[in-house]
């Protein structure tokens, strides 16, 4: 069966469509965001979760559609959530410094926290591909052909993401 044939199956609720869906695309999924979060139970975590979103949504699902841009989209945006709610615990911790550090090691690592909480909110202000670009090149170590090849785009368009994104960061930080 072709992705447009399961996606149509899984949309009229066929479970074997979906097993079949997601035995062809799970190792994929969990590959990429494996290598966006950086850690392999929360990357298998992650890659469960987007079936799941993909079953309970299943009725919205357009078999005309790419279904691999789909689920890289459900990825990728699982992967902010969780960049997201890092940044809250940072921003948790700031708050609880602890006494006994040193002036000096605790103006020295506020100055870090916040110039770190900075930048977060520099990245989660771009728009979602050029974000996404952004966070697998920099954090990930993810060459502009690797980007290119999972989020289906041109290598010159990962160039021109990275080449706004770091216009953003300098506008912001300024």
């Amino acid at each position: 069966m072709t992705d447009s044939e399961l996606v149509a199956a899984v949309k009229a609720g066929d479970r074997r469509a979906f097993d079949a869906l997601f035995l062809r695309w799970y190792p994929q999924v969990h590959r990429f965001l494996r290598v966006l979060v950086k850690e392999d139970a929360l990357s298998e975590d992650l890659a469960q979760s987007v079936f799941v979103r993909v079953w309970l949504h299943r009725e919205s699902l357009d078999p005309a559609k790419s279904l691999k841009n789909y689920l890289f989209v459900l990825s990728r945006n699982g992967a902010i959530d969780v960049f997201k709610s890092k940044r809250h615990l940072v921003e948790q911790s700031l708050e609880r410094t602890p006494e006994t550090l040193s002036p000096d090691c605790t103006d020295h690592r506020t100055e870090l926290i916040e110039t770190n909480l900075r930048v977060l909110q520099a990245v989660e202000k771009m728009p979602p591909q050029r974000r996404a670009v952004f966070v697998m090149n920099r954090y990930q170590q993810l060459s502009t052909e690797e980007i290119a090849a999972m989020l289906g785009i041109s290598v010159r368009t990962v160039e021109k993401h990275l080449q706004l994104a770091l216009e953003n960061l300098r506008n912001f930080l300024s």
